[in-house]
Formats: structure tokens, C-alpha cells, sequence
């Protein structure tokens, strides 16, 4: 009996740990990109299962606990949008293609006849200091449904500090969070011919607000029947999910991240979020395995973090209850739409960290691993941002060419192109810290 569990163990960590990155990554990939997990979101348990895929990969790939678990748990509050069913002029619309919800949007169910903004006030406004055009305006829309028409206005017109055109896409931000006094609006529609870019939002809002797309409907919209139920969480649950590896040294951590959330799904339409970031989680998952067959120089310590689409929320709340101490990190890398690599990477924070730039570029230039390794300076729009601002030495790498969607429903599959060297990549930076 022995015998036969130990030739299953050996199989098993045969078919682990012999696969290419590439191929192990698509597996991780094609999970984390299921409609089982449901975008990795608020609806269904979605960011739960994922963060629980996550851990029982570390367990498979050999990660031990920190704390006798995988997960450092914490909360955040979010609007959560679980249905949402409209249609305009009687013509039924499909969320992600024909329209978008603002992602502070209340409940709100009926039939509306909204009245249309009027665009050519902006042309009158050329001095702030008078606001009687736009003041009037505002009095005539005010407690009804309201229409933004897809205007465009000449560059050179200026008003305050900006052109009418950002004024113009101001105008229903102001009313969403309440700050034009005494105006309150229930429901704007704003008709776009931009890509919708779906996000989350930290509080619910006093207006409903729909993306419409001007080709689904090009014309005046003059009815709206609209069903939209959302909550609003003020501590949604939530878990980092932490794994470590012992190296030869204990004096100073390596420290690799990348967040596994997403958008999740509204009605049946999901976010899937292959880009960002299953790959991330694909990249980070395949530095383990790479470094379980070898013992690192240092101590290893990989983070999946949950909240990022949120505004950062795991990683900040794990360097405000760090695991470990902080000053220990030799250096962070963070993993963060990594998907292609047709056109190289790009390394953020790569001007503040010369040295190490330096570094990988020289790798990757020596072993003919990238087309290209860009440089930036700092960014904080990605996990690597609470410990940068912590002073820990740090890198934000995202690939760049090869298509992709991003924050919409086509963010469905990546090519992988240069994921395999991505891993060699960063294996020998790693080793060369």
C-alpha cells in the first residue's frame, strides 16, 4: 500500500511540476476566468472560490502558512449591482455591449420620460463667476430622469480650468455624488461613443447612471423602463491569500504579488478579467513552482491579493497589519496584467530603482528574453503602492502589445506570449538580488 501511494505522490508531482509555465498558466487561467467563479467578484461568492482556488494551489505547489493559514482576512465597504434589466425607446438592452451602470448606482424600478440636457448652455459659459446659464438649466432638470447627449464641443472653448468637453462629462459626476446644492436627480443617461470601462465604487450614490452606447441607440432617447436592484456593503469580507517558502537565507524576504479580484457579474454577464489579473495570479503561481524545485537565495513570501479593483484594499490593509516585518522585504515584485509581451514590459517605479532596472534590463537584453524592457517612473495603480509609499524597494511589471480587453466583458483570453521568459526573467533577477 505504501508503495502505491508513493508511486501516486510521484505521479502527481510529475504532472505538477513537468508542465512549461505557459501550458500550467493557461490552466489557471481558464479557472479563474470560469463562470463558476463569477468574475472574481461580489455576486455569487466569486473573489471567495477564487481566493480558495488560490490556496489550494499553494498547498499543491508545497507554499507552507504563515499564522497556520493561507488567508489574512479583512473587510471594505462597496456598492454591489446584482441585477439590472433596461430598455430605451422599448428596445431591450444588453449590459456590457449596449450599456453600462455607473458603479454607485441605487436601486430603482419604473418607466421614465427623461427630459434631454441642453447642450449649447456650455457654449455661454465663458466666465465661472457667472453660472445663470448653467444655474437656469439645472432648475429645469431638477427631480427628473436626464439625457447627456454624445456632444462634442470645440477644443479651443475653455471653461475654468478645463475645456467645455470636460466640463461637459463633469456635469453628471456632480450630480451622482450630491454636490450641486439643491439639485437631485434620479437617473442620468449619458450617451457615449467611448469603450465602456466597467469599475467599483466604495459608496452608493443618489443617482442612477447608465452608459448608453449611441450606436445601440442613436437616436433621442424619450423612454426608459428600468429594474436595477444593488446593495450597498459597508464591510464586505474578504481575504489576502499568503503563502511562504523557506530559502537559504532568513535574513531578508523577496516578496511577489499580484491581485486575483475582479468586477465579478451583473445578471448573467461576466467580467472575466483574464488580463487583469488572472495572469498575474497565472505568473505568480508559476514563480512557486519554479522555485520549489530549486531552494531560493532568500526567503519567499507570495501574495494573492483580494480588493485591488476596489482601490488597493488588500495590499493596504496588509502593510497597515503586516505579516511579517516590512524593512525585511529586499525587494517586492508585482504582477499586474501580464498576459501578452508581444511589445516587451514595462516596469514601473523602474526610475526610482535604477540599480535594479538596470539589473533586469541587463538579463533580459543578455538572454534575448524581451523585445523590450520600457521604463516608468512611480505610479500608484497597482498593489506595489502601499509598500513603495512604506519605502520598500519595489517594481509594477505589465506586459505590453497583443490584444486584450480591460475592466470589460472581452477581457476573456491572452496570447501568453512571453510568459515563459517572464519566468526565467524574474527567476535570475531574483537570484541576482
Amino acid at each position: 500500500m505504501k508503495k502505491i501511494i508513493s508511486s501516486l505522490f510521484c505521479f502527481i508531482s510529475f504532472i505538477l511540476f513537468s508542465q512549461s509555465p505557459k501550458n500550467y498558466a493557461e490552466q489557471v487561467i481558464k479557472k479563474l476566468t470560469s463562470a463558476e467563479l463569477s468574475g472574481r467578484g461580489y455576486v455569487d461568492d466569486g473573489m471567495k472560490k477564487a481566493s480558495e482556488e488560490i490556496a489550494s494551489q499553494f498547498g499543491k505547489i508545497g507554499l507552507s502558512q504563515l499564522n497556520s493559514s493561507y488567508f489574512q482576512p479583512f473587510s471594505y465597504p462597496v456598492n454591489i449591482i446584482e441585477k439590472s434589466e433596461v430598455s430605451i425607446n422599448n428596445k431591450k438592452l444588453t449590459l456590457g455591449t449596449d450599456y453600462l451602470l455607473g458603479a454607485g448606482s441605487p436601486s430603482i424600478k419604473g418607466t421614465f420620460t427623461p427630459l434631454q440636457f441642453n447642450a449649447s448652455v456650455i457654449d455661454s459659459i465663458f466666465d465661472w463667476n457667472d453660472r445663470s446659464y448653467f444655474d437656469k438649466e439645472m432648475e429645469r432638470l431638477n427631480h427628473h430622469p436626464v439625457v447627456f447627449p454624445d456632444v462634442r464641443f470645440p477644443e479651443n472653448l475653455i471653461i475654468r480650468d478645463g475645456t467645455a468637453n470636460q466640463f461637459y462629462h463633469e456635469i453628471p459626476q456632480l450630480i451622482s455624488k450630491g454636490v450641486l446644492e439643491g439639485i437631485s436627480i434620479p437617473l442620468v443617461i449619458e450617451q457615449t461613443s467611448s469603450k465602456f470601462i466597467h469599475t467599483l465604487s466604495p459608496v452608493q450614490t443618489q443617482t442612477v447612471d447608465i452608459f448608453l452606447s449611441s450606436q445601440s441607440i442613436p437616436e433621442p432617447v424619450t423612454k426608459v423602463d428600468i429594474d436595477l436592484q444593488s446593495r450597498f456593503e459597508p464591510a464586505f469580507e474578504a481575504n489576502n491569500v499568503v503563502g511562504y517558502l523557506k530559502g537559504k537565507r532568513s535574513d531578508s524576504l523577496i516578496v511577489l504579488t499580484a491581485h486575483y479580484d475582479h468586477l465579478g457579474k451583473i445578471n448573467d454577464v461576466i467580467f472575466p478579467g483574464a488580463n487583469d489579473n488572472a495572469s498575474g495570479v497565472a505568473l505568480l503561481l508559476s514563480m512557486a513552482k519554479a522555485y520549489v524545485k530549486e531552494k531560493p537565495k532568500f526567503d519567499l513570501v507570495f501574495i494573492a491579493f483580494a480588493g485591488e479593483e476596489a482601490g488597493l484594499k488588500g495590499s493596504q490593509f496588509f502593510v497597515d497589519h503586516p505579516l511579517f516585518d516590512l524593512k525585511k522585504i529586499k525587494f517586492l515584485l508585482n504582477f499586474d496584467m501580464v498576459g501578452t509581451g508581444e511589445e516587451g514590459i514595462q516596469v514601473v517605479n523602474g526610475k526610482e530603482f535604477p540599480k535594479s532596472f538596470s539589473k533586469l534590463e541587463a538579463i533580459s537584453y543578455n538572454f534575448n528574453y524581451l523585445k523590450q524592457v520600457k521604463v516608468r517612473g512611480s505610479a500608484c495603480n497597482s498593489d506595489h503602492c502601499p509598500f513603495y509609499q512604506k519605502g520598500v524597494p519595489s517594481f509594477f511589471v505589465y506586459t505590453l502589445g497583443g490584444k486584450s480587453g480591460y475592466h470589460d466583458i472581452y477581457d476573456t483570453e491572452v496570447s501568453l506570449f512571453a510568459f515563459d521568459k517572464l519566468v526565467a526573467l524574474f527567476t535570475r533577477f531574483i537570484n541576482e538580488l
